[in-house]
């Protein structure tokens, strides 16, 4: 089912995105990409919640009497055989008072830097009026939306995966028929904004309906407020604020990058860089499916100390997701530009090197953050410490490389940060906490899909070789 809803959503690349690239006007798509950069980064505001709480409904609902740390070889807590409610209802109420706060502080963070970063690329809009209603619209729907993720981590934490991808499905098929549509009859930004976000509160109406109607009901029956102490609130602050920087000082820096470049580059090369990010974010997200589906199970295993089997699991999962991701990438960089020069797009796409230099960077990242997901089902939290670390030596390399190699200094200085520690860091503790070696599991979940992406870095360096 998460194949079948990534899928769907990659369908955006193929019927969504090329009406946008012929349709806008560079300024237009410029931004159009920067409101979903925006969006993006509320995961920072979400500051490690959203995967925190999923993991600990998982641990109550697998039965575990509290939510303490489970490593491999530590006799785990007391566990039940059947779902602890109370601990899953204490959960849920104080997810709904934090969420509460951070909404509060989304919606501050984004009326300020939000519109502050927009101030310069809306001059290139084809429309500022309609360009700062939309930005209006965004920011008003995009907050309903980040409440609305309490739903989703509670069906989250009760392994209801399949079923939220199914429904997701649907729904992303009808936001992209709708865009569809808008574009083809009315295409303007401000039209595609709306078509886009009523369909981002029919999402938060649909996770609330589906927690209402599962389990016959039991969200229902454990959501009335029950008192939360300061105590169990630092429990969960406590793994939520590393997760929190992690996230800030990766995937933050990483969208971060086009907000800044968007207020110095031309409209043109703005878009073209904007345009290879949105790409593979798209293909990282489809290629994470056959990983990140399996996180709550992971946390229900790590639970009941079933090692072989998580390992299993976790194998398969990396490889697939690594081969996903290779191939889609290789594909992708071998035919966007004679599909942009096929559909008479308005922007180009960047240069092969840039474009390997990125893709590469992602790659090691995703590498090594599945291994900070295989650790973080121990409920030890080590991320803020990876991304941290990386995180400076990124904005450092940046700073230094950007003088001479310009454009190129972002890959390069991501790869910096993510070879130079974070993926070696998440790696050696994900096989300690799985008790293995190095070789014993790489051998298995990445050497074949490391061995396709250094290939095809070869032909294409050999290729540009021969033509220069």
């Amino acid at each position: 089912m998460t194949w079948m809803s990534y899928s769907t959503k990659a369908l955006t690349l193929f019927a969504v995105l090329p009406l946008v690239l012929r349709k806008f006007s560079p300024g237009d798509i410029v931004l159009w990409y920067l409101f979903s950069t925006i969006i993006a980064l509320q995961a920072i505001a979400d500051f490690g919640f959203r995967a925190t709480f999923s993991r600990l409904i998982s641990y109550a609902y697998s039965g575990a009497a509290d939510i303490g740390l489970f490593h491999a070889g530590i006799s785990a807590p007391e566990l039940s055989q059947e779902a602890n409610l109370p601990l899953t209802s204490k959960i849920l109420s104080a997810m709904k008072k934090i969420y509460g706060w951070l909404t509060a502080s989304v919606f501050i963070i984004l009326l300020v830097f939000g519109t502050w970063s927009i101030q310069h690329p809306v001059q290139n809009a084809s429309n500022i009026l309609q360009s700062w209603i939309s930005w209006a619209i965004v920011l008003v729907v995009s907050c309903a939306g980040f409440y609305g993720k309490i739903f989703l981590n509670f069906l989250e934490g009760i392994n209801k995966i399949a079923l939220i991808r199914r429904v997701e499905t649907f729904t992303s098929l009808g936001s992209i028929f709708t865009s569809i549509a808008v574009l083809i009859f009315a295409p303007t930004l401000l039209n595609l904004v709306i078509a886009n976000q009523v369909w981002v509160l029919a999402v938060v109406f649909r996770d609330a309906w589906l927690c209402r109607k599962t389990e016959g009901g039991l969200y229902l029956r454990i959501s009335k407020p029950v008192p939360v102490e300061t105590g169990f609130l630092m429990k969960i602050w406590q793994p939520a604020w590393r997760s929190g920087i992690s996230g800030l000082m990766s995937t933050g820096l990483t969208n971060l990058t086009g907000l800044i470049y968007a207020q110095m580059g031309n409209a043109p090369e703005v878009a073209a860089y904007l345009l290879a990010l949105r790409l593979l974010n798209q293909i990282r997200d489809v290629s994470m499916a056959p990983f990140y589906s399996k996180i709550s199970v992971l946390a229900g295993l790590r639970v009941h100390q079933r090692m072989d089997e998580l390992k299993s699991i976790i194998q398969r999962g990396m490889f697939i997701s690594h081969l996903v991701y290779t191939i889609a990438f290789i594909l992708t960089g071998i035919f966007i530009d004679p599909v942009l020069h096929w559909i008479h797009s308005t922007v180009p796409f960047v240069s092969q090197p840039l474009w390997i230099l990125l893709g590469i960077a992602f790659f090691v990242h995703r590498f090594g953050a599945m291994h900070i997901q295989v650790y973080l089902s121990t409920n030890h939290i080590i991320s803020h410490i990876a991304d941290g670390i990386s995180g400076f030596i990124f904005i450092v390399s940046a700073l230094i490389l950007v003088p001479f190699i310009h454009l190129y200094a972002i890959p390069v200085a991501m790869l910096a940060g993510y070879l130079g520690f974070y993926s070696w860091y998440a790696a050696s503790h994900s096989y300690r906490s799985l008790l293995v070696s190095a070789w014993d599991f790489e051998r298995k979940a990445s050497l074949f899909p490391m061995s396709l992406f250094i290939i095809y870095i070869l032909l294409t360096w050999i290729r540009m070789k021969m033509q220069s």
